[in-house]
């Protein structure tokens, strides 16, 4: 019985012996590659196709005016600082609300809040938002920026300023910016926040962060224009710092020029 169990030596040296083994591996399925497929697979999503559905050659344009009695505004005070209050010989009105020829309102910023493709992705402008200190005063006094865009925070002055921002989505800083200086931020959340400076409690500014590029803010005019954007049903919103928000609802198809205008009041 011992001689059933015993020992077989293979001699691996044996050519032969090889190629039996080859053989017994390929008909096992060893490491054979995967079947090819006869058609490609479906293709998905890609930015391309993204980028098709979310611009477009509609446009939207209006302007926002002020009803009601206008309220009396406080000239701003800065007789604590003689170089910034001889940079305003004639004095100098608060910025909450600035009112052109027929009471159109500046400094509203003005958006598409809803009605865009939820999967949409936009590239920010590679070139620099700025918000510039001239003369004592924030410059603009609203500044809207698309997510991912660098804001230049600059102090074109003879004195030091600082920046201040109450953001509450984004990064919050607080730093001193000295004459000809600046420095960048980049904000990757949507919101708007109040920016002043500590040093001049009457320099205050407003920052709009907006996730996509279809947005505005009025001059003295009052007028607005958003561009490129594609066929489809949008919830309009306007926003300013003292008068609030407000929304309408508007359709846009192929190379329509819509036009919307807002009304606001004090409440």
């Amino acid at each position: 019985m011992h001689q059933l169990f015993r020992k077989i030596n293979i001699d691996w040296s044996n050519p032969l012996m090889f190629l039996l083994v080859g053989l017994h591996l390929a008909g096992c399925g060893g490491d054979q590659p995967a079947p090819q497929r006869s058609t490609p697979p479906p293709a998905t999503s890609s930015e391309n196709t993204i980028a098709q559905k979310t611009t477009g050659t509609a446009s939207i344009s209006g302007t926002v005016s002020f009803i009601g009695e206008v309220p009396k505004l406080r000239t701003v005070d800065m007789g604590s600082v003689a170089e910034c209050k001889e940079q305003h010989s004639a004095g100098l009105k608060s910025e909450a609300l600035v009112l052109g020829d027929g009471n159109t309102i500046a400094n509203v910023i003005v958006k598409i809040k809803s009605g865009l493709p939820s999967n949409a992705k936009y590239d920010p402008p590679t070139n620099p938002a700025e918000l510039d200190q001239i003369g004592c005063i924030y410059t603009p006094h609203v500044l809207a920026v698309q997510v991912g865009q660098t804001v230049k925070f600059k102090n074109s002055d003879s004195v030091i300023h600082n920046v201040h921002t109450l953001s509450e989505k984004n990064p919050a800083f607080n730093k001193a910016v000295n004459k000809g200086g600046e420095m960048d931020r980049t904000y990757d959340q949507e919101e708007t926040f109040f920016v002043k400076c500590d040093i001049h409690p009457w320099m205050k500014n407003y920052i709009g962060v907006v996730s996509h590029p279809f947005f505005s803010v009025t001059k003295l005019d009052g007028k607005f224009e958003i561009k490129n954007l594609p066929v489809g049903k949008y919830t309009v919103e306007v926003w300013h710092e003292r008068l609030g928000e407000k929304t309408q609802e508007i359709e846009v198809s192929h190379g329509q020029s819509a036009e919307l205008d807002f009304t606001l009041s004090k409440s």
